[in-house]
C-alpha cells in the first residue's frame, strides 16, 4: 500500500473532508442530538413536563430520521449528495426555529422535532459518508473517523454553548442561535466545498462494486450488524440525552455537569480517529467490538457511581466507534453500488434504537426515581451488540478476499 497513495488522497480530498466534517457535526445526528440534553431542566421549569415527556422530542426526532433515512438514500443516488444537504440544512434551520416557539403541549413540543428531523434528515450521515467513501479507498476508515469527529466539535461545545445562552438569554433564543449557526456557517460551507467524485448518479454508481439490496436483505450478516447498531445506539443515546439530568441529580452544579459532559467530545473526537485508524490495519470486526464494550463499562460505572468523568469518557469513546463503524462495515461487507441505500437502511436502525434509549432512561427514572435499572439495561444491550459485531470477523475476510480492497483503489498519484 503505497504511502503516496495515502497522502494524495488527503491532497486531493480534503475540501469535502472539511465540508462533511462540519456538516455532520451540525446535522441532525449531531447539534440537535448534543444540545438536547442541556434544555431538559429548563423546559420542566417552564412547562413542568416531566423527564418522559421531554424525552419524547428525542423520540420524535429518531423517528423522524428512521423514517426518512431510506428516501434520502434514494435522493442522493438521483440527484447527488450537494443538493440534498443544502436542501436539508435549510429544513434544519426551519426545524430549530419551529422547537423555539412552542407551547405548553407537550405534543406540539414532539412535533416541532418530528417536523426537524423529516426536513432535516438528509444531513444524517448518510450524505456526509457517501462522499467521503467516494473520496477515500485506501485509507476509508481514517477518513471516516476524521469527518465524523464533527460530532465530537459539537459534543465539546453545544453544550456550554447552550448553557451560557439558556442562562442568559433562555431557552428560546439558544435554539434560535443554534438555527443561525447552520444557516450562516454550515450552508455556505457546504455549497463551496462539498464535491461527489465517484457514484454520485446512477450510471457512475452501477460500475462500482456492491451486492443489491435485496440479497444484502437476506444476508444473515445484514441482521446481525443492524440489531448490534440497535441495541447501541439505545444505550449511547440513553446515556447521552440523560448524562446531564443524572449528573445534576447526584449534586453536581450546571457549570460542572456542562464541563464534564464537555469531555464526551474529546472521547468522541480521539475514539474515531484511534477506531479509523485501526481498522484500516486490524481486523474491523474485533476492533468495533472492543469499542462497543467500553460503553458497558460506562453504564456499570455509573451505576456504582465511581468516577462519572471516566465513564463519560469511556461513553465517548464508544460513541467515537458508532456511525463511522457502521458505514465502514456496510462499505465493506456490502460494496459501494448501493451503499446509500443500505446505509440509510443502517441510519434506520441505528436511530430507531436511539428513539427508544432516551425514552426508555426517562420512563424508568420517572418510575424508579433513578437511572439505575437503565444502566443495568445499557451495560446489557451494549455486551450483546460487541458479540455480534465481533461475530462479523469471518464474513468481512471473505468479502476481502472475494473482491480485494484493490477492487476499489485507484493507482497511487
Amino acid at each position: 500500500m503505497p504511502q503516496a497513495g495515502r497522502v494524495s488522497e488527503f491532497a486531493r480530498g480534503w475540501p469535502p473532508l472539511l465540508a462533511a466534517s462540519l456538516g455532520v457535526g451540525l446535522g441532525v445526528t449531531g447539534l440537535p442530538f448534543y444540545s438536547f440534553g442541556q434544555f431538559v431542566r429548563p423546559l420542566g421549569a417552564t412547562f413542568h413536563w416531566s423527564r418522559g415527556e421531554i424525552s419524547g422530542g428525542v423520540f420524535a426526532l429518531e423517528i423522524g430520521t428512521v423514517l426518512v433515512a431510506p428516501f434520502v438514500g434514494r435522493l442522493i443516488d438521483r440527484f447527488g449528495p450537494r443538493p440534498v444537504a443544502l436542501l436539508s440544512q435549510l429544513g434544519l434551520v426551519v426545524g430549530f426555529l419551529l422547537v423555539s416557539m412552542v407551547g405548553p403541549n407537550a405534543w406540539l413540543f414532539d412535533a416541532a422535532w418530528l417536523v426537524l428531523a423529516l426536513l432535516g434528515g438528509g444531513t444524517s450521515p448518510i450524505v456526509w459518508t457517501r462522499v467521503v467513501a467516494g473520496w477515500f479507498q485506501r485509507n476509508r476508515g481514517l477518513a471516516l473517523g476524521i469527518m465524523l469527529c464533527g460530532t465530537g466539535v459539537a459534543a465539546i461545545l453545544s453544550p456550554l454553548l447552550v448553557t451560557a445562552i439558556v442562562a442568559t438569554l433562555g431557552w428560546r433564543d439558544a435554539y434560535r442561535v443554534l438555527a443561525a449557526v447552520v444557516l450562516l456557517l454550515g450552508m455556505p460551507v457546504t455549497y463551496a466545498l462539498l464535491h461527489g467524485r465517484e457514484g454520485d448518479t446512477p450510471k457512475q454508481a452501477a460500475l462500482l462494486p456492491g451486492i443489491a439490496p435485496a440479497a444484502a436483505l437476506r444476508s444473515s450478516q445484514f441482521w446481525r450488524l443492524f440489531i448490534a447498531f440497535v441495541l447501541i445506539s439505545i444505550a449511547v443515546a440513553g446515556l447521552i440525552v440523560h448524562g446531564a439530568p443524572l449528573l445534576l441529580d447526584r449534586g453536581a452544579t450546571p457549570g460542572q455537569a456542562a464541563r464534564t459532559l464537555s469531555t464526551l467530545g474529546y472521547a468522541i473526537i480521539v475514539g474515531r480517529l484511534t477506531l479509523g485508524f485501526l481498522m484500516d490495519r486490524l481486523p474491523p470486526a474485533l476492533v468495533g467490538g472492543a469499542f462497543v464494550l467500553l460503553a458497558t463499562a460506562s453504564s456499570l460505572l455509573l451505576a456504582s457511581g465511581i468516577a462519572p468523568w471516566v465513564a463519560i469518557l469511556l461513553m465517548g469513546l464508544c460513541a467515537g466507534a458508532e456511525v463511522d463503524l457502521l458505514a465502514f462495515l456496510v462499505s465493506r461487507l456490502f460494496g459501494l453500488r448501493h451503499y446509500a441505500q443500505i446505509y440509510g437502511w443502517g441510519i434506520s436502525a441505528f436511530t430507531a434504537g436511539a428513539a427508544l434509549g432516551p425514552l426508555i432512561a426517562g420512563m424508568l427514572h420517572d418510575r424508579t426515581g433513578n437511572y439505575l435499572l437503565a444502566l443495568d439495561l445499557f451495560a446489557a444491550a451494549t455486551a450483546i451488540a460487541a458479540g455480534l459485531i465481533m461475530s462479523l470477523g469471518p464474513s468481512l475476510t471473505a468479502a476481502a478476499a472475494l473482491t480485494g480492497r484493490a477492487a476499489e483503489a485507484e493507482p497511487a498519484d
